[in-house]
């Protein structure tokens, strides 16, 4: 179904919003702190990464790059809301990004919106790793919880949110198919 003129201002007009709330509810938040993992550097995602970035979630996310606004979000808050891993040959090879949902900014919960690693380097707890720094990063600033969503038939991702320390419950909007996670910050 082809998009009219309208359809694209009203996204763009999302985008925007998205944008603004975002920037508003993150303006207070401090940089990641970088630690290493076995050969690994954990660290937040600077403005020359966006690119590796939107490359690495093409490949994980079935050729689905970042939007303009989402681009732009994590650009200039990248450090404080996008954990990132990196290799030995200083490439990105995961990440693990944040953004503030509208019904949930004014409670300071930001939410988990995807967990991607390189195929290469699936299976040497990277996963694990980088979703724990990213909760001990959050855990040190002024929120009070993660959220996020989870497919029932993912279940390498949900016994890793399980090993450290989700909550799970069935999510209101889709019982069938998805957990809604929770982890608390304070």
């Amino acid at each position: 179904m082809k998009k009219t003129l309208l359809d694209k201002i009203k996204y763009e007009f999302e985008g925007l919003k998205f944008l603004i709330r975002n920037l508003k509810a993150s303006h207070h938040l401090s940089s990641m702190q970088t630690t290493a993992y076995n050969n690994y550097l954990l660290t937040g995602l600077t403005k020359n990464r966006i690119n590796e970035l939107d490359q690495l979630h093409r490949t994980v996310r079935d050729g689905r790059g970042l939007n303009f606004w989402r681009k732009l979000f994590y650009r200039y808050r990248g450090t404080s809301v996008c954990g990132t891993v990196i290799n030995k040959k200083n490439q990105l090879v995961g990440f693990n990004y944040y953004y503030f949902r509208n019904n949930e900014s004014e409670e300071k919960i930001i939410h988990e919106a995807f967990l991607g690693i390189a195929p290469q380097e699936r299976g040497k707890g990277i996963a694990t790793a980088l979703q724990k720094y990213t909760l001990e990063q959050l855990s040190r600033q002024p929120l009070t919880g993660v959220s996020g969503y989870v497919e029932k038939t993912n279940l390498a991702s949900i016994k890793m949110l399980q090993r450290v320390g989700y909550d799970f419950d069935d999510d209101p909007r889709d019982p069938e198919n998805n957990f809604k996670v929770y982890y608390p910050l304070i």
